[in-house]
Parts: C-alpha cells; structure tokens; sequence
C-alpha cells in the first residue's frame, strides 16, 4: 500500500517528515523560520531570544535576485527542528510558477523528488496558501497540478492546508471549497490551520526601524509569537495523527510522468513530421493541378479544318467550262460543239465558243458564268467540289502541352511510389505512439493523486495566459512576450495531441483510406488536403 502502518500517536526521538509546498509569495520560507525561531521563545524567552532571531533557511539555497514572483527558494531541503520532544523532518520546497519558465519548475519536481525519496517515508504535504486572496489564482492550480503529479492517490489523506497572513477562518478571503476542490480530496476541518506569522513582522520591524531595542520589539509580538506557538502545536498533533506515507512511491510517480512527457514529445514530432510530409504531398499536388490547367488551355494546339476543294472529273461528253481565275464553273456540260482544235471546222476555235448555247448571241457572255467567251474551252471533263479535312499544328501550343503532360506523369509517379508509402509509414507511426501515449497517461492516472495529465497541462496553460495580461509593454521589446506566446503554443499543442490520439484510430485499421484523402489517384485536379484531416 501507499501508507505505513506507523501508529499514530508520538514517540519520543521519532522523527515526523513534512512537505512544504506553496507558490511564490504565500509565505511559505517565512513559515519554516517561524517554526525554528518559536524554539528559541520556548528555550530562553521572548525578550532573550527575539535577539537571536534569525533566518534558518539556508543562504545557498536562496535566490539571490529579488525581482517580484521569483520564488526565494531555489532547490529543495530537508531542515531538522527539534519541537519539544519530536524532531520534525521539513522538507522545503522552491515556489512553483515563478517567471524563470517551466523548465525551472521541472527542475523543482525533480529536487523535490530526490529529496523525499532521502526519507523512508512522508506524515504530510502541508500547503500554504495566503489566506488574504480572493480566489484560487492560477498560479496555485499551477502548483498543486504540478506537486499532485508526483503524489500517490491515498496522500491526498495526509494534506494541510496553512491559510497565511490570517488569524482565523473569518479573516480568510479565499473559499476553502474551491481550494480542496483543486487539492483532489476534501480536506478535514481539522487539518486546516491559519496563521498570522509573527516573523514577517519581525522582519518588517528590523528593517524599518534596525535600532529599535528587542525589548520593545518583544513587548509587541510576545502576544503574536504564543499564538503562533499554538498554531505550530496544533499542526504537529495533526501530523502525528497521519498515516505517514511511503516516498518511494514519490520516485515511481516521477518516472511514470516523465515517460508521459517523453512520449508526448515523440508523438509531437512524429505528428510535425506528418504534417511536413502532407504539405509537401499539397505542394506537389498544386503543381499538378498547374500543369492540368497547362494541359487544358494547350490541348487545341492540333486543329483540323474541312476545306472545298476542286477538282477535275474526266468525262465521256464535251462541256464548256470557264478558264478565269478563281472562276470554276461548269457552264455546258455535254456541249455538242465540235472539240476545239478540229481542222475540219473552219472557224477558229475560240470562235466556236460563241456558238455555244451558254452564250449570249450579242455580248457573247457567258450567261452561267458571267465571263466573256474567249475565257472558256471546249474539253472532255468538268469540275467538282469536293470537302478535304486540312490538319494545323501550333508548335509553340503542342510543346507546352507535352512538357505539362510530362510533368503530370513524372509528379504522380513520384507521389504513388514514394511519398505514399513514406505518408503510410508516418501515419502508422503517429497511431502507434498515440497509443503509447495514451497507455502511460492512463497508467499516469491510475496511480497519481492528480486529476489528469491534461489537467496539469491546463493549469500551466492558464498559468501562461495570466503572464501574457500582465507582461508590461517593454515585455514585447526584450523578447518576454514572444517566450510566452511560443509557449503557450506549444501547451494548446500538447492539448491538442492529447485529445487526437484519445480519438486516434488504431494501429490494426487500415489507413490506406487516409493516404488516398492525399495521395492523388488519378489526373483529375483536386484541391490539397488539409493535415488537420489526416490526423
């Protein structure tokens, strides 16, 4: 199981582990000196101690620059204090969320890992909260979908809640339903504490007002430390209560969570590769449309015409037929003239034409053909019309039309015997680690205390969001806002992944339907397919 079977009542010399976990600001580093410091009120009195107070936290650990929403903790500690006769095991935790990146963050989960998984085992993952904010922020859904990754489903049994910056509920803004509502658990009254801590006004009175003697300084936050006092004894009998439970599980978590990014990567990149291979598939596609177009308006560069011809038909009979030009005119067809050039008659030949019975006896015109006599002869044939189909080629046409022709052969050959099989491959590839992403979030899910994988994507999207309102005007200068927006692209993708491979076909079904909404088939235009589509 997730919890020991440690009893729960205290043990002198035993040691009660903490998990200190809160967003930058809510006061948490504050609360770990306020822990050491009430020892010292214990051990020697206010007045005595007030001018030893100090900072416990370690130095090396704290972040040296002081720029608001950077959280003062950099990397995780596990602090011993000695509380009356218990050692409290404090495992501190670096703020989640603060403006250095998610990659910062990934690097705390880590830390915060390898640190519990130094002790055998957790009493409870104590969040603080400023009790003085209105509403849950962003930025916590943001620190406890992160911390929540890494916690086995029954710790939500060994959750605080610290309300800071109050004295009780009634002073507390912040609806306690819609906190546990994000804590993945109702939260028992019991383990929900407020605290106005003493040593932030300490604080504040040091640095004001440095000379200010520690007597007066303890005649004011005597009252505020024995209160405080209270607080931290009714948080440690809470503990004690708990079920403590085991850190290994903390590790196992870890990995699970990032075999999930690990996958979700490889899915990422498998889908940019598809996607890049589709618009490539578009790309050639658009220069076979171009070339059917190219085809189209250069298919007539052949054209065939009929044209009226005439010819001569070798009769049996004499006609008179017209000689001039472009006149083809059968004028007396079966003329019983003597034939021209016949030396028995003693007319001159073209005299001989006048006797015909096509001419006008005066004019001696031609009343068929309008054409003066001595335009016409006597002769055995005649002539006819006859239609002939005349073929033209536009050179210029026709190589256009065998260059586009080409082109759509070689292109579709290349789409059909390459880039199908490569865009079948890459499909299959995306199905199968769609469903490898899918089988580790499920065993993600299982085991973590966290609503779901997408869950904590949602909450760093909205976290991201909430940066982008506030970047002030320079942030679009030095190159803040581009980081933001980049990476608010890359968490919509990660949704987005995530959603499609849930619906993702799988790796047995035939994609060849798929490939075919790309890959042209035929040389009819067809417009490109979107990768949206595909996949």
């Amino acid at each position: 199981g997730n919890q020991s079977s440690k009893g729960n009542s205290a043990t002198k010399g035993e040691v009660y582990h903490m998990l200190l976990v809160g967003e930058t600001g809510s006061g948490k580093t504050s609360f770990l000196n306020l822990v050491y410091n009430v020892q010292l009120v214990h051990k020697l009195g206010f007045a005595t101690s007030a001018k030893q107070f100090r900072k416990y936290n370690k130095i090396k650990f704290e972040n040296p620059s002081k720029r608001p929403m950077e959280s003062a903790t950099i990397g995780s500690e596990l602090y011993e204090v000695r509380f009356e006769d218990m050692t409290i095991g404090i495992i501190d935790t670096p703020g989640f969320g603060d403006t250095r990146g998610f990659e910062i963050d990934k690097q705390n989960v880590k830390d915060i890992v390898d640190k519990v998984n130094g002790v055998e085992y957790i009493n409870c993952i104590c969040f603080v909260i400023n009790g003085r904010q209105a509403r849950v922020t962003p930025q916590f859904q943001y620190v406890v979908s992160e911390i929540s990754a890494v916690l086995p489903k029954m710790s939500v049994m060994n959750m605080v809640v610290l309300l800071t910056n109050t004295r009780d509920e009634t002073e507390a803004n912040i609806d306690m339903k819609e906190v546990t509502s994000f804590l993945g658990g109702e939260i028992m009254q019991e383990n929900i504490f407020c605290l106005e801590n003493p040593y932030c006004k300490l604080e504040k009175l040091r640095n004001k007002k440095p000379d200010l003697p520690c007597e007066e300084i303890a005649t004011g936050l005597k009252d505020d430390f024995s209160v405080a006092s209270k607080t931290l004894e009714a948080i440690l009998t809470s503990m004690m209560r708990l079920n403590p439970v085991k850190t290994c599980d903390f590790m196992t978590l870890f990995v699970m969570k990032e075999a999930v990014e690990k996958a979700t990567l490889k899915l990422m990149i498998a889908c940019q590769n598809q996607a890049s291979l589709i618009k490539v598939i578009g790309l050639k596609k658009q220069e076979i449309d171009e070339a059917l177009k190219m085809k189209t308006l250069n298919q007539s560069f052949k054209n065939t015409y009929t044209v009226p011809k005439i010819v001569i038909v070798y009769t049996e009979d004499r006609n008179t037929l017209c000689g001039a030009d472009g006149c083809y005119s059968n004028c007396h067809l079966e003329c019983i003239l003597p034939k021209q050039g016949d030396h028995k008659v003693k007319m001159c030949d073209k005299d001989i034409i006048k006797l015909c019975h096509c001419m006008d006896e005066v004019t001696n015109i031609c009343s068929k053909c309008h054409h003066s006599y001595d335009t016409h002869y006597h002769m055995m044939h005649k002539f006819e019309k006859k239609d002939e189909q005349v073929t033209y080629f536009d050179e210029a046409m026709k190589e256009r039309y065998e260059m586009a022709e080409k082109s759509v052969e070689d292109l579709s050959t290349l789409m059909k015997d390459q880039l199908d099989s490569k865009l079948k491959m890459a499909m299959e590839e995306v199905v199968q680690l769609s469903e490898d992403l899918i089988n580790k979030v499920n065993h993600f899910e299982e085991h973590a205390s966290a609503a779901s994988y997408a869950k904590l994507i949602e909450c760093q999207l909205m976290l991201v969001e909430q940066r982008i309102k506030a970047t002030p005007a320079d942030g679009v200068i030095n190159g803040i806002m581009s980081e933001l927006v980049k990476t608010k692209e890359q968490l919509l993708e990660k949704l987005q992944l995530l959603t499609k491979a849930r619906q993702a076909p799988s790796a047995s079904k035939d994609i060849n339907a798929d490939i075919n909404l790309v890959i042209p088939r035929t040389s009819d235009s067809a417009k490109c397919c979107d990768p949206e589509d595909i996949y």
